[in-house]
């Protein structure tokens, strides 16, 4: 019995070998077609996304994006009439660079003026005012910081407000009053301070 299994095992095995060898390799053949490999793509992909993925990356056609900004719908433009804000307002600056009080912001809805009231982030003895302008139809903003001299945190005390001065008031003057009792004046036409500054 022994002597005749094993020719058949020999014979089976001898049988299977080049079976077991195709399916393997023919697996391993269809492993690599499967999938495709993108540069600068961690993964392996399926073929049919590999062109979304190399474009995403690296666009074929980089002059087909345009590089003039969409112009902005039609319609009536969203004024903010001049008003004070309370210190609790959210601040986008750093409080590093401001300890804010309060705040004074207007929009004649193509262009904003937010000034900022308060401290030097990192001396609570110099007031500080951060202005912040932002043109709303070209997307871009830019930041004046104006030191108020020594007296600590300066608040906003006087401004222009209400409806009507939506644009005027951007250029105009704003009033502030420091910790210590002295006033001064912030000119928004040259961005500079007088009066606790010593100007």
């Amino acid at each position: 019995m022994i002597g005749v299994r094993r020719p058949r095992s020999r014979w089976v095995v001898a049988l299977l070998a080049p079976v077991a060898i195709a399916l393997l390799a023919g697996a391993a053949a269809g492993g690599e077609g499967v999938l495709a490999h993108v540069p600068g793509f961690d993964d392996a992909i399926p073929p049919e996304k590999a062109a979304a993925v190399r474009h995403t990356l690296a666009p074929s056609d980089p002059g087909s994006e345009s590089p003039v900004r969409a112009v902005p719908p039609p319609g009536d433009v969203d004024r903010i009439p001049a008003h004070l804000l309370s210190g609790d307002a959210p601040v986008p600056v750093s409080p590093e660079l401001l300890e804010p009080t309060n705040a004074w912001l207007v929009s004649d809805g193509r262009t904003l003026v937010a000034v900022y009231a308060g401290a030097d982030g990192h001396d609570p003895r110099r007031g500080r005012l951060v202005i912040v302008r932002q043109d709303l139809e070209a997307g871009t903003q830019t930041l004046s910081v104006v030191d108020a001299g020594p007296g600590g945190a300066v608040a906003i005390t006087a401004a222009p407000m209400g409806e009507g001065v939506e644009t005027a008031a951007q250029h105009g003057r704003l009033t502030f009053r420091s910790m210590e009792g002295r006033a001064g004046v912030l000119d928004l036409a040259l961005d500079r301070a007088s009066g606790p500054a010593g100007e």
